[in-house]
C-alpha cells in the first residue's frame, strides 16, 4: 500500500471530466496547491496543501464510491510526495508532448460537422491562430491549430478542454502536439493559413491535406460537383460567443 501523501492520484477520468469537476470533489478538504491531468492515461493528479488535508480525502471516498458526471473514478494516495512545476505545467497536458504553440484537437460527440471556419471561431479569442489542418483519425475528427505564440496555445488549452462547441455535443478534447510547425498546402473547407490567403484551393488529383489524413466526404466535405448536404441550423454555445 502507498504511503500517504499529499499528491492524491485519481483513476477513470473520462474526456468528459474536467479539471474543475475534480477539485470540486477534494477542495472541501482543503486547500489544492497544484493539479495536473494526465488526459493520455485517463488520469490526474491533485496536490493538497498537506498531508492531513489528502488523508481526509482518501478515508471519506473510501467509504463513499465519487462519481463524476455519471462515471466513477477512483482515488488514492499517489507515489509522488511532491508535484513539481514540470510536472504540473507540462506533463499533464500530454503523455509525450511538452507544451507548443501547436494544438491537436479530438472533438467527442460530433453531431454536426466542424469546419476551419468554427474551429476558428472558437479558438481566436486566445491569440492569433495562424493555420488550421482538420483530418480524420481512427480517433475520430482531429484538428490542428497553430498560434502565433505558445502562451495563446496554453491561454486556449486551459479555457477549451473538455468544452462542448454546440450545447451538449462536439466536445472538446485538447493535447499540445509534438509538431514544431504545420504545413498547408491549401485554403479550403479542410485547412487554412491565415498568414497566407494567396494559396491555392485544392490542387486537382489532390483532394486532402498531405501528411494529417483524410476526411473525404465525411461530415458534409463532398467532392467538387455534388450536391451540398444540408444540416440544422445550429448555435455556437453562448459561452463561446
Amino acid at each position: 500500500m502507498t504511503d500517504p501523501s499529499k499528491v492524491l492520484h485519481i483513476r477513470n477520468v473520462g474526456y468528459e471530466i474536467t479539471e474543475n469537476d475534480l477539485l470540486q470533489l477534494v477542495q472541501p478538504f482543503g486547500v489544492v496547491t497544484k493539479s495536473v491531468m494526465l488526459r493520455a492515461k485517463n488520469q490526474a493528479l491533485i496536490q493538497m496543501q498537506d498531508v492531513a488535508s489528502a488523508v481526509n480525502v482518501v478515508q471519506y471516498y473510501t467509504n463513499l464510491q465519487p462519481s463524476v458526471r455519471e462515471r466513477n473514478v477512483y482515488i488514492q494516495f499517489s507515489s509522488h510526495q511532491e508535484l513539481t512545476t514540470v510536472d504540473q505545467n507540462t506533463q499533464g497536458r500530454s503523455q509525450d508532448a511538452q507544451p507548443n504553440r501547436i494544438l491537436l484537437v479530438t472533438i467527442h460527440q460530433m453531431q454536426y460537422p466542424i469546419t476551419v471556419e468554427v474551429l476558428h471561431q472558437v479558438f481566436s479569442p486566445y491569440g492569433f491562430v495562424e493555420k488550421i489542418v482538420t483530418f480524420q483519425k481512427s480517433a475520430g475528427f482531429q484538428a490542428l491549430i497553430q498560434y502565433q505564440s505558445r502562451q495563446s496555445a496554453l491561454s486556449a488549452i486551459d479555457a477549451l478542454q473538455g468544452r462542448n462547441i454546440y450545447d451538449g455535443c462536439c466536445q472538446l478534447d485538447i493535447q499540445f502536439s509534438n509538431l514544431s510547425e504545420l504545413q498547408v498546402n491549401y485554403n479550403n473547407e479542410r485547412s487554412r493559413d491565415f498568414t497566407n490567403p494567396a494559396l491555392p484551393s485544392e490542387q486537382k488529383g489532390r483532394p486532402s491535406q498531405s501528411g494529417y489524413g483524410d476526411m473525404g466526404g465525411m461530415y458534409g466535405l463532398q467532392p467538387p460537383g455534388a450536391r451540398a448536404v444540408t444540416y440544422p441550423q445550429v448555435r455556437i454555445a453562448q459561452a463561446f460567443l
